[in-house]
């Protein structure tokens, strides 16, 4: 008699066409379907395939409609959303130190660094894209050139995770501090590594390849023959490059 009972609960139940839910166990696993049977012992559930699945009711931690779950769950995803959003702009401090190349010169070393506040997010993406002000001293065995780039920036990670590659680049106007040259283009390319902390922030590092264009007035002395000497001044482009590697914290 329970037997015979028990099967016409459970006909009487799929002929009215029981509602879709969702099934949660303490155990974190989820099942979502037609729930058959609801009640203080026991909690089966019928899913699309047509598999049925029966739980104690000591292990399920909730049922809860299709319709109330999905909205649940879109109101935690605009929540996580402008959670992640929750800080829109970013403040970059990085610092580099490298070699210069000049063309008909030794070369020399290069050191610098920049500050640039931009946007975190594109859209959902963590790329950040901003401009700021830079410092450049392009150290030769002629002279110090010393410029202030003014730029806009893009560093694009390849990945969302705490770990990720990503590429950066570059452009903008380099302002010489000295009367000896002038400004002229600035830019550069970066591949580099990102870890991301807990709170958001950010540690960056990587290589940098940077160009700098400028004139230059260049004094050239010329002894003749009978010992005296002639000197006069070229005014002449000159296109500074330099490579090295920086390190650098977003927050």
């Amino acid at each position: 008699m329970g037997k015979r009972f028990y099967i016409a609960i459970l006909l009487f139940l799929l002929c009215t066409g029981a509602s879709a839910a969702v099934v949660k166990l303490h155990s974190g696993k989820v099942v979502r379907g037609e729930v058959l049977v609801n009640n203080a012992e026991v909690v089966i559930v019928k899913t699309v395939d047509g598999t049925r699945f029966q739980y104690p009711a000591s292990e399920v931690e909730s049922v809860t409609d299709n319709e109330t779950e999905e909205a649940a769950e879109d109101v935690a995803g605009e929540s996580e959303v402008k959670k992640m959003h929750g800080k829109k702009t970013m403040i970059l401090i990085d610092l580099g130190t490298g070699g210069t190349i000049i063309p008909h010169s030794k070369g020399g070393t290069y050191v610098g660094g920049e500050v640039m506040i931009g946007s975190r997010y594109i859209g959902t993406k963590q790329i950040f894209l901003g401009g700021g002000l830079s410092v450049s001293a392009i150290i030769t065995p002629e002279q110090t050139y010393t410029f202030l780039p003014l730029q806009v920036a893009i560093k694009v990670p390849f990945l969302e995770g705490i770990h990720s590659p990503f590429v950066g680049a570059g452009i903008g106007c380099g302002f010489a501090l000295s009367k000896k040259y002038n400004h002229g283009i600035y830019t550069y390319a970066q591949v580099g590594y990102r870890y991301q902390f807990k709170n958001k922030a950010m540690l960056m590092t990587g290589v940098k390849a940077q160009f700098q264009q400028t004139r230059s007035n260049i004094t050239e002395t010329i002894t003749a023959d009978d010992g005296t000497e002639y000197s006069y001044k070229t005014d002449s482009g000159l296109s500074l490059f330099t490579i090295g590697v920086n390190i650098g914290f977003a927050f």
